[in-house]
């Protein structure tokens, strides 16, 4: 049954435009595993630039086959470099998946 993967992410930075540099480094990164990754059937990243200070920054919204692919996915060696460069730049995390 597919997948749908959600997480958005509080960055690090003392000014906005720190912030914004961090923004778009977590976003390249996300954006660099698709094609190295085939595990993954959708995936999008968007930045936030609207709403109170406190909103998070960074959305993923991807999908996958099923819960194995999913999880194949967050062991491949590729995206757990990608895990580790957000979890140094960033200071929240919330996650969602579910079925559709």
């Amino acid at each position: 049954m597919p997948l749908r993967h959600v997480v958005t992410w509080k960055v690090t930075g003392d000014t906005d435009e720190e912030r914004e540099v961090v923004k778009a480094q977590i976003r390249d990164r996300l954006l660099a595993l698709p094609p190295q990754i085939d595990l993954i059937r959708r995936f999008e990243v968007t930045l936030t630039n609207a709403g109170p200070a406190d909103d998070f920054d960074v959305l993923l919204d991807s999908e996958f086959d099923d819960e194995d692919a999913l999880r194949r996915y967050n062991e491949h060696p590729v995206h757990q470099e990608v895990v580790a460069f957000v979890r140094s730049h960033t200071v929240g995390r919330a996650a969602v998946d579910h079925t559709f």
